[in-house]
């Protein structure tokens, strides 16, 4: 391919492009895109279907689909922290004081957790709190993906597939 060749075809696709860009973007739910992918999203509400067939002239051109978000179980999580500063500065024990440095004093609660989490051993002035985490169902990404095949496009369009192009280029509609 010559360079004028490639200079033209740049220019063809670049116009193409510019034509369609903003009905293609992704994250717009007021474009082209928006509304089909809310289509799709009330099909998957309606039928838990996930894939689904995307058609030109009855012929299969492609999908459109959604990615599944795998839910979580509930779990609950310990976490060790500080209740009690003025207790935790007066407990006895001489293996925490002799850990303990000016730096400690400064960020106590940081390093007396990272000392009961190190040591298993929980001082005055601390304590064990519960974080309930609920399990999360199983989901899906809210946009979806579409996937076709430029060249079904093309067969699927056949004759009018130029006069598909030129309406886009032109600003009106595809099909």
């Amino acid at each position: 391919m010559s360079i004028q060749e490639q200079i033209e075809r740049l220019a063809i696709e670049q116009a193409v492009y510019k034509a369609i860009g903003a009905d293609v973007a992704t994250n717009d739910p007021d474009n082209l895109r928006g509304e089909v992918n809310a289509h799709y999203l009330d099909l998957y509400e309606q039928t838990g279907a996930t894939g689904f067939e995307v058609r030109v002239n009855g012929q299969k051109i492609g999908t459109y689909g959604f990615s599944k978000v795998r839910g979580q179980k509930a779990y609950t999580e310990r976490i060790v922290t500080v209740t009690d500063h003025a207790a935790l500065l007066a407990d006895e024990s001489d293996e925490f004081n002799d850990w303990l440095s000016a730096y400690v004093t400064e960020h106590l609660p940081e390093l007396a957790v990272q000392y009961c989490t190190e040591t298993g051993e929980l001082l005055d002035g601390m304590a064990v709190v519960e974080r309930e985490h609920p399990a999360t169902p199983d989901t899906i990404r809210p946009n979806g993906t579409l996937r076709v095949k430029p060249e079904k496009v093309a067969a699927a369009l056949g004759n009018a597939l130029p006069a598909t192009i030129a309406g886009l280029l032109e600003g009106g509609q595809s099909h």
